[in-house]
Formats: C-alpha cells, structure tokens, sequence
C-alpha cells in the first residue's frame, strides 16, 4: 500500500517516517512502513493481521506504476490512489472522479484467476465505475491467448476490441486493439504505443486490414496435427468419421478466409465445416428452430464462447449461421421454402488421400 491512516488522516508512504500507528485504510489493523534504498516506500500489513481486502503482493513495478497512473489519468478528473469501497470490499489502484462516470484503475502485475477478476470486475459494476484493467510487465511478454482475452479484453470507442499494458520503465500505455481471430483460429491484433490520454480519446492513426488465410496451408497444419495425433482435433475428426468424412476433404462451400471476434475456440473454419456437416446430416424439413440448436452445438465442439469477462456477444451464433446459409443459398445447396429451406444438392468432399 501507498497509503495509511495516521490520526484519521491518510499518510503517503514517500513522505512517511517510521512509528508504530500506522493503520491500514480499509480494516484498519496495524500496518508498518517499509523503505530503504532499493525499496519504495510501502506500507505492509503484519502477517499475522492479513487485510480483509485482498490484494497482490506490492511489487516495485506495481507500486510505481500506481503513482505513474495516476498522473496519466489526472485530465479525467481528481484521481484518489487506493481508493477503498467498503460496500463491495475492493481497492482501486487508482479513482478517478471522472464528471460522467467514475473509473477504476486497476494495475494488474501479479498472476490473477478468471474468477478473481470476474468478482471484481462485477463489484466495481456494482458500485457504478467503469473498471479500467492495465496490465504489466509479465503479461506485456506473452503471446496473445485466450487467458489474456477472457480476463481482460475490452472494448473502447476507436479501438474496439482491446488489451491495455502499461509500461513502468518507459512510463507509457500499449494498446493491443482491434484484436480479432482468423478463421484457423489464431489471435491478432494492432499494436499502438500511447503517450497520453489525449492519445488514447483520438484512437489510432491507421487501422490495419485483417489479414487473410491461405486454406491450403490450414490444410497442411491440419494434416501434421492429425499424423501426430495430437489432442486438438481429436473431437473435430470423430464427429465428421461417424459422418463417412475427413477433415482434411472439406467442401470448399464450408470454407472461408475471414475474420471473427477473438471467442471462436478453434476457429471459425473449424465451426463452417462441422455445422455444414450437421445440416446436410438432415432430413426432412431444415428450419430455424432445427438449426438454431445444431449452430449452438458445433460451436461447443470448437470451444466458442459467447462472452468474455468483459465483453458479451449474444447474438454471434446467430450470425455465423446466417451468414452460412445464405452462402449456401447464393452457391445452390440450399433454396428458400415457406418455414425455412430445402437442401437441393449436397456440397462434395474430396478424399483426403488425394490431398495428403
């Protein structure tokens, strides 16, 4: 902590000297100074006395990053550091009292569960605050995966989907924006260095297009996943061999090079080819309330989500199933019938020996 009570009275840890009644400012058990010359200055609580808010151990980066943020932020409005509220029992790192709704900064340095994150996330709702998660040191170095994305993704005005990482030795934010998924299912997204707030209301200089897939080189992943027998594709092959196909023969009316929301799992190819599948698998009568559930089922095999900590897409499936079908439609396979569709003609797969 940077912050502790004395006579009622908060007391900043750099302009702190050293005594016994310090106190902590949301339980307000004893807490002792720490300081020295590789040390910031800190306040600690005694083992013995652990705090009722729970907290991430005070690192040298967390610590500075904290008083950094909280100049950044200061155009927004008075900002407060270790801001405690009582009613939901959380910390902020930093408050800003910013006029059209407060916001909570939240520095994460430390490893932090999916539910711990959720929790907080959902108290600071609670209270009215717009969380704001900057991430440090440790999680600026990972690759982007789906942990990062499930935890801490969300979204700005100009920069949509986003990651935030704040940079202590440079003093200065990067935003991981637009971020997207391929159709094979690999994450992506545009990386812009922030200097300040103004920068960060007026969003990027240039939004890069997202890349496209080469389906010829996803085939041959696929191929060497499967010769390995690695575990990934294990569900997406059973499910098309007890349907007489192989993954690697896919229709080329399943396939596609574009982009999705980072929460298609496996990706949005995978998720074509195995509803395609399960549509042509019909017979009788293909309606909206027979699809609707089979679109829901496919994207469980391919590990989608609909939602992410901070984000939700309600409405993804139904996208996905529409855009297919329409596809589907347009190329011949299917034609429109009062209540729903007719499948005309079924799309051809190829054999996978001749693609090997």
């Amino acid at each position: 902590m940077l912050l502790a009570e004395l006579a009622d009275q908060l007391v900043d840890a750099q302009n702190a000297t050293r005594r016994q009644d310090y106190r902590c400012p949301a339980c307000h058990e004893p807490v002792r100074l720490h300081r020295g010359r590789q040390v910031i200055p800190y306040f600690a609580h005694l083992p013995r006395n652990p705090c009722v808010i729970q907290g991430e151990g005070e690192t040298t980066e967390h610590l500075t990053g904290k008083r950094q943020l909280a100049d950044f932020f200061a155009d927004w409005g008075p900002t407060e550091l270790e801001h405690v509220l009582p009613t939901i029992q959380q910390r902020a790192d930093v408050w800003v009292a910013r006029t059209s709704q407060p916001v909570a900064v939240e520095f994460q340095c430390s490893p932090l569960a999916l539910d711990g994150v959720s929790e907080r996330t959902a108290g600071y709702h609670q209270v009215g605050c717009y969380p704001f998660w900057l991430l440090g040191n440790r999680y600026a170095r990972q690759r982007l995966n789906w942990a990062l994305i499930e935890r801490f993704m969300g979204w700005l005005p100009h920069w949509e989907l986003c990651l935030l990482f704040w940079d202590v030795r440079r003093h200065r934010l990067r935003v991981t924006h637009h971020l997207y998924q391929d159709a094979a299912g690999h994450f992506g997204g545009q990386m812009t260095v922030v200097a300040n707030l103004a920068t960060l209301m007026a969003g990027p200089a240039q939004v890069d297009p997202y890349p496209r897939i080469s389906l010829n080189r996803v085939r041959y992943h696929w191929a060497q996943e499967l010769a390995r027998a690695t575990p990934n594709l294990r569900r997406i092959q059973e499910f098309l061999y007890l349907r007489g196909h192989h993954l690697l023969g896919f229709p080329t009316a399943f396939g596609t090079t574009g982009s999705t929301p980072p929460v298609l799992g496996r990706g949005l190819l995978l998720w074509r080819i195995v509803f395609g599948t399960a549509l042509f698998g019909l017979t009788g009568p293909v309606t909206p309330a027979r699809l609707a559930p089979l679109a829901q089922d496919c994207f469980d095999l391919v590990n989608g989500h609909q939602r992410t900590v901070r984000v939700s897409f309600p409405h993804l499936i139904e996208h996905l199933q529409a855009q297919l079908v329409a596809e589907l439609v347009q190329q011949g396979y299917l034609s429109v019938v009062p209540g729903g569709w007719r499948i005309v003609h079924r799309p051809r797969w190829r054999s996978a020996q001749l693609l090997a």
